[in-house]
């Protein structure tokens, strides 16, 4: 909600749009603080004290915003006289550079990429900034390398637990800058497209809006991203009612800086917690795109009210959050049991201490579980503790042994419930050792005994695990009763997998549109460890077709081998794009990077999907001048989810400028990947912000810690902690790939050859990016999609066994009927082998 009203603004307003400085901390030189300063906070260059550390960086991000102005003034100077003199000698700007002191920055931003003696042990800064603000904060504020940690957006905002916070919420635990800054900019493209969505649909005629941007507005009257700035522009109409569309527009940027700042203090606790005890100081700031110049705007004038409005550690998931996706479910229990089995899980004991807020929360707002998870009644398997999962995040259904009958039941009847109105994703069937069920029904066996004669209705439970003993003891003779009850126990699992999709058309059905997956998993009532045995190893020919798509996840991945050079994009637009990128990567990687010209009608080339952990502009890194692409960047570079910011950032980006390419750009060795690994390993997990990211590269991660089980035997442990990080690197680019594919907008542009989605990894000790392509199963993923689309549903949204069948004759293959078993020899096949977390 829009918590604070701004009438009391309108002197900020008015000096903001003079272009004056108006925060008290940047001083006449000669003035008392000299005298009253600290001396461990002396300016190097001037020499001048300060009193605090938060005012010496900002007096050092004014001095260098000033140079940054005068490079541009020369460049101004310097296009006149070519105009004047003919062609000047690229090493005259280069000079000119050099003189402003800018050029030095270049020079050394490849040596400090790795770290070294130029990486300083923290940033200065960290700025939240437009993905199309023309230019690097690094070089707006001419810092010297890796002094400024950058995460950008489209329009500079953010929402509730979205990967924009908790990127900041990762590097203020990784690095602690002591300033964090959101710096907007006139003109911003999304805002403006906001202030005229917002005036059409209030029938205001501003004086000066554009007439030929009608149809690209059309296109995102339901973008995410414009409904989180529109309460900013309604502050500015409020304020300026007779405004003209240049006033509304620049002064809804300023408010968005405002509006930006109200959800990073109010909806996040570190960030908060940090601003109330002086270790961050969270200022705004507005940049002028014609002339380079910064205006501080100083610190929220509501400030100390927000701070009081202080946020949960935890949020709590309701029915208004938008479903997990499938594969991070995965991951959230994997991590989740490898917390509890390590001792460091508790989730459900810390949520006693506000157990009246989260339980008001789920009894209002509905529920919104993780998983479903089918298990024993055993009282020994508690599953929501096994899984360290707080209320509302599994919905638990139990019977003795697990098991699940032929035909329909409450058993199928409640998990469908969970799929169709709650919006669950997974399904987890959990069994476990020493099961009592099992072992009855295992020793009933072994000695021919009749179920129809056991007392009460014990037999027709035993009669649904009998199946999997049979199994187990003709596959195991000569075995102990208690290894083939364990046998027996993952058999059981696997069956009742079976029977599920069998007697259900919904899970048939969120099975082939590929919203659903059923796990198998036996929990060690001993360690506490789960063994995750995948899903089912016939899933194809229980669902009775080809399932590319999970063929290309269940096998191992071997890493794209386009030779460097090589231009893998197929359109001539897309081809041209990434030639753009990699030559200049090239000369950045080489150290000789090329003047820039700062043209503000420039067209933008490519997007570019980048990681926040590194302090090295992807305008440098690629050597492009301004503007000529556009630059998102987030933590782990994440596309995210359609319903949160980053992911609508970037469809609006496609949407307004239309690039032929969109790069998604990871890098090796990045701490954020390692904070997945060790989340995998039973890390105490992180507040929800962080939470969200991680969420999305444990799905990566995990595959990569499960394949490189594989090669456990002939590696060293480092080779093999090596060879974890490549792949969940390289993976998590190609996740993000997979996200932004669920995108209409984005497959339609695929479709028509006007897009194309590619996958790179920069080097951190070199610098230089390695490109892989697009996405293997791309065209598989697309064509899929085109034909669900085309297939009727129910009012239940379910589309019948019969239509799969004919929509995909060719993939199509025999089913199997009620009573035929997994062959034994195929258990866990076709998935990874389990570990220890």
């Amino acid at each position: 909600p829009h918590l604070i009203r701004y009438m009391r603004r309108s002197a900020s307003s008015a000096s903001l749009a003079s272009g004056k400085n108006i925060s008290p901390l940047y001083h006449n030189p000669k003035d008392h603080y000299d005298e009253m300063g600290d001396s461990r906070y002396t300016d190097p260059e001037t020499g001048h004290k300060f009193q605090t550390e938060h005012d010496l960086i900002l007096y050092e991000l004014l001095q260098g915003n000033r140079k940054y102005v005068k490079w541009l003034q020369a460049q101004d100077s310097l296009s006149v006289q070519q105009s004047q003199f003919g062609a000047i000698e690229q090493e005259m700007s280069m000079v000119t550079l050099k003189e402003c002191g800018y050029l030095q920055q270049i020079e050394e931003e490849r040596l400090g990429l790795a770290g070294g003696p130029l990486r300083p042990t923290r940033p200065k800064a960290l700025v939240i900034s437009c993905s199309r603000s023309f230019a690097p904060m690094d070089h707006i504020f001419g810092t010297n390398p890796r002094e400024i940690q950058v995460v950008r957006g489209c329009g500079y905002t953010c929402s509730v637990a979205d990967s924009v916070i908790g990127s900041i919420e990762f590097e203020l635990a990784d690095t602690t800058p002591p300033v964090l800054m959101i710096v907007g900019n006139t003109g911003n493209e999304v805002v403006a497209s906001t202030v005229r969505r917002v005036a059409r649909a209030s029938g205001l005629d501003l004086k000066g809006s554009p007439n030929d941007v009608s149809a690209r507005d059309d296109s995102l009257a339901d973008s995410v991203l414009l409904d989180l700035i529109e309460p900013s522009v309604r502050d500015a109409l409020e304020q300026l009612p007779s405004g003209t569309y240049d006033q509304i527009v620049n002064l809804a940027c300023e408010m968005n800086v405002w509006r930006t700042i109200e959800t990073l203090l109010t909806q996040s606790c570190a960030i908060n917690d940090a601003a109330a005890d002086g270790t961050v100081k969270v200022l705004g700031a507005m940049y002028d795109t014609e002339t380079g110049q910064v205006s501080f705007m100083g610190e929220h004038p509501s400030q100390s009210l927000l701070l009081q409005m202080t946020p949960s550690n935890n949020a709590v998931r309701t029915a208004d959050s938008p479903p997990v996706p499938v594969e991070e479910a995965v991951t959230m229990l994997y991590s989740g049991n490898a917390r509890y089995s390590t001792g460091r899980g508790g989730l459900a004991g810390q949520a006693v201490g506000d157990t009246q807020k989260m339980m008001t929360q789920l009894s209002k707002d509905g529920q919104n579980p993780v998983a479903v998870v089918i298990g024993c009644a055993d009282s020994r398997a508690p599953i929501e503790l096994l899984f360290d999962m707080r209320p509302g995040d599994l919905f638990v259904l139990r019977n003795a042994g697990n098991a699940c009958k032929p035909g329909p039941g409450m058993l199928v009847g409640s998990a469908e419930y969970a799929i169709i109105n709650l919006r669950t994703k997974l399904i987890v069937v959990t069994g476990h050792t020493k099961c009592g069920a099992v072992t009855a029904a295992v020793e009933a066996v072994r000695r021919n005994a009749d179920m129809a004669e056991v007392t009460g209705s014990i037999g027709a439970c035993l009669m649904e695990i009998v199946e999997a003993a049979k199994t187990a003891i003709d596959e195991l003779p000569n075995a102990s009763t208690a290894e083939q009850v364990q046998r027996a126990t993952e058999y059981n699992v696997m069956n009742t997998i079976r029977k599920l999709i069998l007697n259900s058309d919904v899970l048939y059905n969120s099975l082939n549109l590929g919203e659903l997956q059923v796990h198998g998993a036996v929990f060690d009532i001993f360690s506490g460890r789960i063994k995750w045995l995948g899903q089912h190893p016939d899933l194809e020919k229980i669902i009775g077709r080809r399932l590319h798509f999970h063929r290309w996840k269940s096998q191992p991945y071997v890493p794209a081998s386009i030779p460097l050079g090589d231009n893998p994009a197929r359109s001539p637009s897309a081809r041209a794009a990434l030639r753009l990128l990699q030559d200049g990567n090239l000369r950045f990687s080489s150290g000789k990077p090329i003047a820039k010209v700062h043209d503000l009608d420039v067209r933008p080339s490519a997007i570019v999907l980048g990681g926040a952990e590194s302090r090295v502009p992807i305008e440098d890194v690629f050597d492009v001048e301004p503007g000529r692409i556009v630059v998102q960047r987030v933590v782990g570079s994440i596309a995210g989810t359609q319903e949160r910011t980053a992911f609508s950032s970037i469809e609006y980006a496609l949407e307004t400028w239309e690039p032929p390419l969109l790069l998604v750009l990871v890098q090796t060795n990045s701490p954020i990947i390692e904070a997945a690994l060790k989340q995998l390993g039973g890390e105490h997990q992180p507040r929800a912000p962080i939470k969200v990211v991680l969420d999305q590269l444990m799905v990566s991660s995990l595959r990569a810690v499960m394949e490189s089980k594989d090669s456990e035997a002939h590696l060293s442990a480092a080779g093999l902690d090596l060879k974890m990080r490549q792949l969940a690197t390289e993976l998590s680019a190609f996740y993000s790939i997979e996200m932004l594919l669920r995108s209409r907008r984005i497959r339609r542009r695929i479709e028509a050859g006007t897009l194309e989605l590619h996958a790179g990894v920069m080097d951190a000790s070199t610098g230089r990016v390695r490109y892989f392509g697009e996405h293997p199963m791309q065209a598989s993923m697309i064509e899929t999609a085109k034909t669900i689309d085309r297939l009727e549903r129910d009012e239940h949204g379910v589309i019948p066994r019969s239509r799969w069948q004919s929509a995909f004759k060719d993939d199509f293959l025999e089913g199997v009927s009620a009573e035929e078993r997994p062959s034994p020899h195929a258990l866990g096949s076709g998935s990874p082998e389990s570990i220890s977390p």
